[in-house]
């Protein structure tokens, strides 16, 4: 699924027009794949055969792929979809005068680079690890982490796209220090010497009075303009300023113009902030999805357990007793999809092995808690949102804490565990309650609910737990649309 995750954002962002029925069937058909690559049987008979083989010379296991034809002329498709991208991208790259879209796209080019490597890799080379997953993984929290720290869509970016779009008036954008970047048509009629002016180069004097004045008019080769100007603001700091010249030597009521632009843009602004937000959601998903793909036992594991942490935020929200604050609830239900990242650290031989794990390979299996932690605090270093971020690393590092101190990976005890990963970890255990498992069949809802109830006090944060029982009637009917 990663492949269609990080195309559909790709055609997204690109604004390129693909019709929906081709991306509704490619997305049916990698859902097809990833249920065929979970069973065993499926696998090896369309894809080929997989041997695991232990080295006991070298004390490690290695892993070799007998590779159907419909495995190769699947990856060779996928390897020609992200080349035609790799060009187009780098062409657009080339062809924006804006320097953040550029940086965007060089961003995305270095993510599909790193992915088709990795394939051609694969293909031709055939190691004996399968390489694809750990790179493909690198690169969608590559894009994840800029889209959270830069933003794919810049005030710059949109705002530049849509006045020169529906405007005919003169608008000018210069960056902080009056370096000019761009203009229109309209602009360069009034100031000549914008046809000759250098991307960062100083505007003119004249120009540089009318952006820095007070006056909500200037008199320009004896025309009159309103004068308004706005200014950049990108991760908080002052980016650069635009300005807009309208024409009122004739007519004064142009002013309720500019008022309907203003209120125009703004539901433009917001239209795009939620437009990325929805983005984002998308590719976290996606990046757990990855993960999850190569764990043969927890199939839609985080798309039920990130559900079930929904209603229980939800339940919180009601009780006036613990007083949750709404941002804090949204940050849990946000990041829960990536409380088991740390998996991609783990050996495919642990992740992927159909039956108990073995005391060794069960404490191989135990350090993907901390790995996660690590992982997520690296990537997430330079986001401004700290609560969000110290709300994902704690889930991950965490959530296999239990009451009385018994878990791992700190045995943590009490309220020293943080709520966000006693929360996770009420959804987590019942998720793998109720799910069958490749090593156990799936548990009855009373029989689930009665191991919660007794773990009451022990695993599970007593208080947390006895609401989270109140939420049986939403879970199951949670279940029953999941099944």
């Amino acid at each position: 699924m990663f492949y269609f995750f990080l195309m559909r954002f790709l055609i997204s962002y690109l604004k390129l027009n693909i019709p929906q029925f081709v991306i509704y069937i490619w997305g049916a058909v990698e859902c097809v794949v990833t249920g065929i690559y979970w069973e065993d049987t499926l696998r090896n008979g369309l894809f080929g055969r997989v041997v695991f083989e232990q080295k006991w010379n070298w004390g490690y296991m290695t892993v070799q792929v007998e590779q159907s034809t419909l495995y190769l002329i699947r990856y060779s498709t996928l390897c020609t979809i992200l080349f035609v991208g790799l060009l187009y991208g780098t062409i657009r790259m080339f062809q924006t005068k804006i320097s953040s879209e550029r940086q965007n796209l060089a961003r995305l080019i270095g993510a599909q680079f790193v992915v088709l490597v990795s394939l051609v890799i694969q293909l031709l080379v055939r190691p004996t690890i399968d390489i694809v997953p750990i790179f493909a993984s690198l690169s969608i929290l590559s894009v994840v982490v800029s889209m959270l720290t830069d933003g794919f869509f810049g005030v710059t970016d949109w705002g530049h796209e849509w006045v020169f779009q529906q405007m005919e008036d003169a608008y000018i954008i210069v960056d902080s220090l009056y370096g000019y970047l761009d203009a229109n048509a309209s602009a360069k009629a009034i100031f000549p010497g914008l046809e000759r002016a250098k991307i960062g180069g100083n505007i003119s004097k004249e120009l540089q009075c009318i952006f820095s004045g007070e006056n909500d008019k200037c008199e320009v080769g004896g025309r009159i303009y309103e004068r308004k100007v706005s200014k950049i603001i990108n991760r908080n700091k002052l980016a650069g300023y635009s300005m807009l010249l309208k024409d009122i030597t004739e007519q004064q009521e142009h002013v309720n113009l500019i008022h309907s632009y203003n209120a125009k843009l703004e539901a433009e602004v917001e239209e795009k902030t939620r437009h990325l937000q929805l983005m984002q959601d998308s590719i976290i998903t996606g990046m757990a999805s990855v993960v999850e793909s190569r764990d043969n036992s927890t199939g839609g594991h985080i798309n039920r357990t990130s559900a079930v942490v929904k209603i229980l935020a939800k339940k919180l929200m009601e009780s006036p007793e613990l007083a949750f604050e709404q941002a804090f609830l949204s940050n849990v239900i946000k990041v829960a999809p990536m409380h088991d990242l740390g998996k991609v650290a783990v050996d495919d031989v642990v992740l992927r092995k159909p039956g108990k794990f073995t005391d060794e390979e069960y404490a191989k299996m135990k350090t993907h808690s901390a790995e996660g932690a690590r992982v997520l605090k690296k990537v997430l270093a330079e986001v401004e949102d700290t609560e969000l971020v110290e709300t994902a690393v704690n889930i991950a590092h965490y959530h296999h804490e239990r009451w009385d101190g018994k878990g791992y990976p700190e045995g943590l005890e009490g309220e020293n565990i943080p709520v966000e990963a006693r929360i996770m970890a009420l959804a987590d255990v019942f998720d793998a309650l109720v799910s069958k498992r490749c090593y156990k069949e799936a548990f009855t809802f009373d029989k689930a609910f009665s191991i919660i109830d007794e773990g009451l006090g022990t695993q599970f944060d007593p208080v947390l737990g006895k609401i989270f029982i109140d939420c049986r009637p939403e879970l199951e009917s949670l279940y029953m649309e999941m099944d």
